[in-house]
């Protein structure tokens, strides 16, 4: 069975802890159907208990028509602290289709936005070549890092790919000058972006090489880039950055949703090679997410320990690992109960505190390795101030 038909009749489930993982494990694959974002989006809308989970580890997946229309129907209904959520879905609507639906989402955005809009569906070359440029100068001139203004950049960059307006030889050129460079540029990021999106796979060993850059954006586009190629060529290049500590967070995000015999493999030996706890229980997380009977021993073995990171929710992802396998093992209750103790420690400590989030993930007392960061960084907290 294929990774996507082993966790098809869990990604709706009833018990929250297994749907928590599922939801963490399709967020950063690039191949989910649109049918389950619907599926997602209804039960997202229908039980509150789940709903700012999925619609935060939906953002990656595709916002067709139809979750247009649930989303357009059902914001009215939202608690007021859960309305974000849904509107930055509607962020990533494509341009065509944000246009056909202008009059009921006018109301989510501003002016800018919608300007924006009409030049990437209407504008000609030299007009979006400005806009790019001149949004690139304003990310690289502002003294914090600015990501709506970057999603802006991304749109444009879109536009330009789409419409053929840059050569495989144009982005090579950009590459190169960067290459020089301690720290890329914007142009430089928004580059290794738009290979993703032509899926130059020539440039994988080059994108690889990346891995160990201190960079957060650059290397968020650079695991997303790799992760689009979906291929063994892939993990054979980012296999060497699974042995550094300063580049395995990427490197094993990576790898974890390159679904293949090769990518569990080398996540097996890498793996046994590392005596590091935080390392060890990082890629156990990729093992389980893999969803391979072929991980069995190492993640049997590795829940001998007596001790883990206290960063990453091993007993439930373990736990929904064996459950969405069919697999049996006695500490299986075990692991739930240890999960389910915490959550319900987490959420009665987020009431008592007075924050108004009232799903799973966006507490503030409970931080995990997948959920996003609370510096408002959009990235993911393994990836950002859980370093």
């Amino acid at each position: 069975m294929t990774f996507l038909e082993k966790i098809e009749p869990h990604v709706i489930s009833k018990d929250i802890l297994i749907q928590e993982i599922v939801l963490h494990a399709l967020h950063d694959y690039p191949n989910v159907p649109e049918e389950w974002t619907i599926k997602l989006l209804k039960e997202a809308f229908t039980n509150e208990d789940k709903q700012s989970s999925i619609l935060i580890y939906i953002d990656n997946m595709r916002i067709n028509e139809e979750a247009v229309q649930l989303l357009l129907e059902n914001i009215p209904k939202m608690d007021k602290t859960q309305i974000h959520l849904a509107i930055k879905l509607l962020e990533r609507i494509e341009p065509i289709l944000s246009l056909k639906y202008k009059e009921p989402l006018q109301k989510y955005f501003n002016e800018e936005h919608w300007s924006l809009v009409e030049l990437i569906v209407n504008g000609d070359e030299e007009e979006v070549w400005e806009e790019y440029a001149n949004t690139i100068n304003a990310l690289d001139k502002a003294t914090t890092y600015q990501h709506s203004q970057f999603i802006e950049a991304k749109k444009l960059a879109a536009c330009i790919v789409r419409n053929g307006w840059i050569t495989e030889e144009g982005i090579e050129e950009i590459l190169h000058e960067e290459l020089n460079e301690k720290w890329f540029s914007f142009h430089g990021i928004l580059a290794v972006y738009m290979i993703g999106l032509l899926k130059l796979e020539k440039h994988i060993p080059l994108l690889a090489s990346l891995l160990d850059r201190d960079d957060d954006i650059l290397l968020e586009e650079v695991s997303s880039a790799l992760i689009g190629f979906q291929s063994d060529d892939v993990v054979q290049a980012v296999e060497p950055y699974l042995k550094n500590s300063d580049s395995i967070i990427y490197a094993s995000s990576v790898v974890e949703n390159i679904k293949s015999d090769l990518a569990v493999q080398v996540l097996k030996e890498a793996y046994r090679r590392t005596d590091e706890l935080d390392e060890q229980d990082m890629l156990i997380e990729a093992l389980c997410h893999q969803l391979s009977k072929k991980a069995l021993p190492e993640i049997s073995d590795h829940m001998k320990k007596e001790y883990f990171s206290s960063l990453v929710d091993i007993e439930q992802t373990v736990y929904s690992y064996y459950s969405i396998l069919g697999e049996s093992h006695p500490e299986l209750l075990d692991w739930k109960l240890a999960a389910l103790e915490r959550e319900i420690y987490f959420r009665d400590a987020s009431k008592q505190s007075g924050n108004p989030q009232n799903g799973p993930i966006q507490k503030e007392n409970k931080v995990g390795r997948n959920d996003p960061c609370p510096c408002g960084s959009g990235k993911k907290y393994k990836k950002c101030c859980g370093k």
